[in-house]
């Protein structure tokens, strides 16, 4: 008895570490919210167009997949998520506001789904390992760094959220507890949860819909002579529909073109030649796709101690959480149909000459999690075996756990305090240090890293400055003091810009503050 209040005790304790955690490190990324790229800056501008009265009917793109039949983007359903919160300020910051608040929904739902996954197991137990689930999630670094420009802006980033509401619905659903005004209520988030997956990304786009029809013919195949059961479905498609109607308004007009491309790119990817793979380049890019989160995200490190830890760990818990799984099945099985299908879309292009970052796998992201649990769940192996096992996962979590928090203090380090990294707070703050109508450029000659200052120009500091990519004599620089490096350790800059060297002796200090200078550059 006082084992399992023991347990129970230290279940509310990681619950709640989980959720102050999430709050904190989630909210510090907002408010320090600094790292941006010229994808978001694009989806920035666009979502601002709409005060403007410039409805987005098209959402990012191109994918970087789709070049054999012309570009095409996503549906915009992530501008309108994103919209409300530009009301509370034009910063960048509002783009993260959003995924933040989806990314710590996702820490009780993630509890919830693991402990009505774990069935017949003993009440206390089922609810350690759903806390387990719900903190070892939070801890992963690259929940806050996954997207495009390592920050959690960018649409992708909320699909973990939507994902987990999309499988619990679902189960619930089958299972048949419901009342009638609740269930179509449900099957109504149903269709609306699969039409946001759809236009969060791509890898979504692929997989969700193949998904969702499955489901509803298992659900209508179970009683198809019922008449409510067709109906249910019905509800949840036109709910779909409906809730795409910004994309289907866009499409009308552009002829179907962006449809056309995306069911070319499907055709094509099932039986085209240029989408084609080997058996064996299919097997490794299966293989790679779910072993590659080791290295990329639970043990996070490009040595090999993390490749070995990745493959052993992460091929044990997928034996074991398959082969002794005794718990809730259509949970269970739904989480199979979705890792299978994406697993297959994954493997049938060349992944080692296209763009592949780690948020193109976040419909699998959560796998080793969730066969983590299964596998301590359910060890019935000799005392000895299953005590060693459980050591060794129990172990394992530890040193992930560990990994990843050291880089959540190496972020947090160089985005706070004096010396730190320019959040878009600090960048606004350097704009009004120039005169207005001048004209600013970038020491490397990359445009778009003076994107992220022209929009801040435009709707924060409303300088009305210019922005160049190539630098010469009468133009500004602002030049950081610090910068984060590969593990997110704060680094001191060159005093001045080692590109522009040539002005370095001659070039005007106009402003100088503990975090950046300002130079107007000059040849005499």
């Amino acid at each position: 008895m006082l084992k399992q209040l023991s347990l129970r005790k230290v279940s509310y304790v990681l619950i709640f570490l989980s959720l102050a955690f999430g709050i904190y490190i989630l909210s510090f990324v907002v408010i320090n919210f600094a790292d941006y790229s010229g994808d978001q800056i694009n989806d920035a501008y666009r979502i601002m167009a709409t005060w403007n009265g410039k409805w987005p009917t098209l959402g990012s793109g191109p994918t970087a997949w789709s070049g054999l039949v012309g570009d095409f983007y996503l549906p915009p359903l992530y501008y309108y998520l994103v919209l409300p919160f530009t009301a509370l300020t034009a910063d960048l910051s509002a783009q993260a506001m959003p995924n933040a608040i989806l990314t710590f929904l996702s820490i009780p739902l993630l509890i919830l789904t693991s402990y009505k996954l774990l069935d017949n197991v003993e009440r206390n137990q089922r609810l350690f390992l759903s806390s387990l689930a719900g903190f070892w999630y939070i801890c992963l670094f690259e929940n806050i760094v996954m997207s495009t420009g390592n920050s959690i802006a960018g649409n992708p980033v909320s699909i973990t959220f939507f994902l987990l509401c999309f499988v619990l619905l679902y189960t619930y659903q089958m299972e048949g507890k419901l009342s009638a005004n609740l269930e179509v209520f449900s099957w109504m988030a149903y269709g609306l949860v699969l039409a946001i997956l759809s236009n969060l990304h791509f890898s979504s786009l692929y997989v969700m819909p193949v998904v969702f029809i499955i489901t509803l013919i298992i659900y209508i195949s179970r009683n198809y002579r019922e008449k409510r059961r067709w109906q249910l479905s019905g509800v949840a498609v036109i709910t779909a529909l409906l809730a795409m109607t910004p994309y289907w308004i866009g499409e009308i007009s552009r002829n179907w073109i962006n449809t056309a491309r995306i069911i070319a790119v499907v055709t094509k990817s099932s039986g085209g030649k240029e989408y084609g793979a080997s058996i064996l380049s299919r097997f490794k890019a299966i293989f790679n796709g779910y072993f590659s989160l080791g290295q990329e995200v639970y043990f996070a490190g490009e040595s090999w101690k993390s490749l070995v830890i990745s493959v052993i760990f992460l091929g044990l818990v997928l034996v074991l959480g398959i082969l002794k799984f005794r718990g809730n099945r259509i949970l269970l099985n739904l989480f199979f149909i979705i890792w299978s299908i994406f697993l297959l879309a994954y493997s049938s292009t060349d992944i080692e000459k296209t763009y592949n970052p780690t948020f193109y796998k976040l419909l699998i992201y959560l796998a080793p999690i969730i066969f983590t649990v299964c596998s301590l769940a359910y060890l019935n192996f000799p005392k000895t075996v299953n005590q060693m096992l459980s050591g060794f996962i129990i172990a394992c979590i530890t040193i992930s756990i560990v990994i990843n928090l050291n880089f959540h203090h190496n972020y947090i380090n160089s985005r706070s305090g004096i010396s730190r990294v320019l959040s878009t707070h600090d960048i606004a703050d350097s704009l009004r240090k120039l005169p207005e109508k001048s004209t600013l450029c970038q020491p490397n000659g990359n445009y778009l890293n003076l994107k992220n200052k022209e929009y801040i120009d435009r709707y924060v500091t409303k300088r009305d400055l210019k922005f160049v990519p190539n630098c010469q004599a009468g133009f500004y620089i602002i030049h950081p003091k610090y910068e984060s490096l590969g593990n997110y350790k704060l680094k001191k800059t060159e005093k001045f810009p080692q590109e522009l060297a040539k002005y370095q002796n001659t070039s005007q200090l106009v402003a100088e503050t503990h975090l950046y200078d300002v130079y107007l550059l000059s040849e005499s």
